[in-house]
């Protein structure tokens, strides 16, 4: 009874999402997408908390097979299409990272000390850091030309 149940909730939500985009107007599109989003996620929490998890589930269900518009309608898409565009690509070169380089990447000129080199990945990371939004692979480059030059120091 509750697997009909819970494909009978997938079927209404997303059979509604559809009629939604086939017949609204295209100006209100993102309003009653927005509503029905609203209406159905009180329904669902309702649900769940009557303990009806199934039942409540099969709602969102029905809300994610309609994902894209959804999230277009509450401005979202845009922000995963950026993100997943932010992504870094596979490094151009191949090999490991010369010395002039590392000192393009820290901002460092050819006559930098250890102090300047320290000071440099500092910023740099602070800046880039992955838990504060930056990307690992930036990070790691900047990591890596820190090592390289602190190495070209000390040889």
């Amino acid at each position: 009874m509750i697997l009909i149940l819970w494909l009978l909730g997938i079927l209404i939500v997303a059979l509604t999402v559809r009629q939604l985009l086939r017949r609204a107007p295209k100006n209100g599109k993102p309003f009653l997408l927005r509503f029905v989003v609203i209406v159905v996620l009180i329904i669902a929490a309702a649900l769940a908390m009557r303990g009806l998890w199934p039942i409540a589930m099969s709602l969102l269900g029905g809300l994610v097979v309609y994902g894209r518009p959804v999230l277009q309608a509450f401005g979202l898409w845009r922000q995963l299409q950026a993100m997943q565009k932010d992504k870094p690509t596979t490094q151009a070169t191949s090999g490991p990272m010369d010395v002039a380089t590392a000192r393009q990447i820290l901002e460092l000129a050819a006559g930098a000390n250890k102090a300047d080199i320290l000071a440099a990945h500092k910023s740099m990371m602070a800046k880039n850091h992955p838990d504060k939004g930056g990307s690992t692979y930036l990070a790691s480059q900047i990591n890596q030309a820190k090592d390289l030059l602190l190495a070209e120091l000390e040889q």
